[in-house]
């Protein structure tokens, strides 16, 4: 398994968004796109916010 170096900086983003959905009372979630090494899309959850089922940290990001 290839280790990428920047796997720990793209984890402390996601549980940065996680963070943010504790806040707001929801499920505590992050979710980070990476294409070429580079973040393209971050989100938490927003669940109770949005009142959408859909509205999954993965599905928003």
């Amino acid at each position: 398994m290839k280790v990428n170096p920047f796997d720990d900086a793209y984890m402390k983003l996601a549980l940065e968004e996680a963070q943010k959905a504790f806040q707001a009372g929801e499920i505590p979630v992050g979710a980070i796109v990476v294409r070429n090494g580079q973040v393209i899309a971050q989100a938490h959850n927003e669940k109770e916010k949005r009142q959408d089922a859909t509205a999954h940290a993965e599905m928003l990001a």
